[in-house]
């Protein structure tokens, strides 16, 4: 069958965060320093960790208001950390932080293989666990033209592995599962889920891990071509 869509995961797959703020916690200890607060890492890692399991699911609530809910999860583990006197400065601090564009970075193939696909002439899309911050986030690293579609977990309401976010992606690419490849680094969210509903997932192993079973796999995006020529 015709290859029509190809989907791409976003973190860990075309781009990633900068590892100094890759985990919360990690800029939280920033702020931390940089205000004169002595918190050590290990609270602020526990902290953080109790906000993620305290307000898991909310976001879903607040899209197109994912400031808000930030302001409001983030400020609940500010209160846990009992931070009273600089309570609003290491929030604002924290924004600053999680604003900052160059925080993200491209792999370095991902341009040229974009570049690659789109030239097949298919429905190029992004399927993402993420916010709505994502699409800030193409449009800043100049790669939003190559996609048709951008599906992420806080509009559908569930997330990867959860079928209905690869079913809303088929939906806007106007194909059938067999006829759509969906490349991503996690085995469980992004492998085991768009096979799950009949897509051809190619595990992007970029760590040399060792695979759960035979698969399709590569080393980085770059692997890609031999793959999608074979299902034009």
């Amino acid at each position: 069958m015709a290859l029509r869509a190809v989907f791409f995961d976003w973190g860990g797959t075309l781009g990633s965060l900068d590892p100094t703020v890759d985990e919360p916690w990690k800029a939280w200890s920033q702020v931390a320093r940089d205000l004169g607060i002595k918190i050590a890492d290990s609270r602020l890692r526990r902290v953080n960790e109790d906000a993620d399991r305290q307000f898991e699911g909310r976001i879903y609530d607040h899209h197109g208001r994912t400031s808000d809910f930030w302001k409001m999860r983030d400020m609940w583990a500010i209160d846990q950390l009992g931070i009273t006197r600089r309570r609003e400065e290491f929030f604002e601090a924290l924004q600053a932080i999680y604003g900052d564009p160059r925080l993200v970075h491209l792999y370095p193939e991902t341009m040229e293989v974009l570049e690659e696909t789109r030239a097949l002439g298919t429905h190029m899309g992004v399927i993402s666990n993420f916010t709505d911050a994502l699409l800030s986030i193409l449009k800043h690293q100049r790669i939003d033209t190559f996609f048709d579609s951008v599906t992420y977990s806080q509009a559908v309401g569930a997330q990867k592995p959860d079928a209905s976010v690869f079913l809303q992606a088929l939906k806007r690419a106007g194909c059938r599962p067999a006829e759509a490849v969906h490349v991503g680094d996690s085995w469980e969210g992004d492998y085991l889920g768009a096979s799950r509903v009949g897509i051809m997932a190619v595990w992007l192993n970029r760590g040399d891990r060792p695979a759960p079973r035979a698969c399709p796999e590569i080393r980085d995006l770059r692997g890609l071509r031999g793959l999608l020529t074979t299902h034009r």
